[in-house]
């Protein structure tokens, strides 16, 4: 199966458990292809047929518009540069989750836990640590016991009693002894880990000057400046809770069709985006996305300021 149809079959699923989906067709580069959401899930997703494609760089702006946008980053892929990938398994690139298309329709549209994921020499599993110590307790079963009835040390089936991960066939062994689930679900979604993005304010030194100038009022307004690579828009404006989608560019043909897509992502996101242009040419609005002049911009003098025209102009809708 190629990227394209790995692609529509993952908005297929999607759609069918609920989620709301916008799917970003563009001949560049990006470092997402699909947005989801379904209540307080955000899903920002990125396909790739082999997952070892995926660079630091991108895994890096995955990471960054998770952390944002209060989204889950989740990889869907086929196989590695060694083996196809198996299902109901998790794998990890850069810290992101890679899962298979059957995965997600089990995950998602059939409520399958996930349970093992790949880690070094085989399949790994999370243990819970309280079902563990009362499984065995009601068992009355010691941990020496449990530890010689396994062939492992009693200081290995203490540390799992007390939260360590173990080999896939391991926890099996220990639901079957105790005769209770002692395996933890990995969370896709909510239980990731939150990242953090060092040095998240970056320098705009690589955009072009009508960008450099118009992110460097914006920060002088007092927002701090997010720049993104291989994405819609060109950074994200932030200003305590505020966060602002934020697009920049000379006004040209080609800002209408970026403007139906940044549209649909401020839909998904239920973030604020804003155009920043240099002049008029069918109102004050592309395709509902508010525009905001460069001299517009000169005259502001506080992060609200540019807060009250975008809501002045999408009330107005001119």
């Amino acid at each position: 199966m190629d990227r394209e149809e790995i692609l529509e079959n993952v908005k297929k699923i999607l759609t069918e458990a609920q989620f709301q989906v916008s799917v970003l067709h563009s001949v560049r580069p990006m470092s997402f292809d699909i947005l989801a959401r379904r209540g307080n899930i955000l899903l920002i997703i990125k396909i790739l047929t082999n997952i070892d494609a995926l660079s630091e760089d991108a895994a890096k702006d995955l990471k960054t518009l998770s952390l944002l946008l209060g989204g889950s980053p989740l990889i869907i892929g086929e196989k590695s540069s060694l083996n196809l990938l198996e299902d109901n398994v998790a794998y990890f690139r850069f810290g992101i989750g890679v899962i298979t298309l059957n995965t997600l329709k089990k995950y998602f549209v059939e409520g399958e836990p996930l349970t093992a994921y790949a880690g070094p020499g085989g399949l790994y599993v999370n243990i819970n640590e309280e079902k563990f110590k009362e499984a065995r307790e009601n068992k009355n079963i010691s941990i020496g016991a449990l530890a010689r009835e396994l062939g492992i040390s009693r200081r290995m089936a203490r540390m799992y009693e007390e939260g360590a991960n173990a080999r896939l066939e391991i926890a099996r062994r220990i639901e079957k002894i105790l005769g209770k689930e002692v395996i933890s679900p990995v969370d896709l979604h909510g239980g990731q880990k939150k990242y953090f993005i060092e040095n998240i304010e970056k320098d705009i030194n690589r955009f072009k000057l009508f960008q450099r100038e118009i992110l460097s009022l914006i920060r002088e307004i007092g927002y701090s400046i997010i720049p993104l690579e291989r994405c819609p828009f060109e950074a994200f404006s932030k200003e305590r809770k505020n966060v602002l989608l934020t697009c920049i560019g000379k006004f040209n043909y080609r800002l209408i069709k970026r403007a139906k897509l940044v549209k649909d992502i401020s839909k998904i996101t239920e973030q604020e985006a804003v155009f920043f242009t240099d002049r008029y040419k069918f109102g004050r609005n592309v395709e509902g996305i508010p525009v905001i002049l460069k001299n517009e911009l000169e005259k502001m003098r506080e992060p609200e300021d540019i807060l009250d025209l975008i809501i002045e102009r999408k009330l107005n809708g001119d």
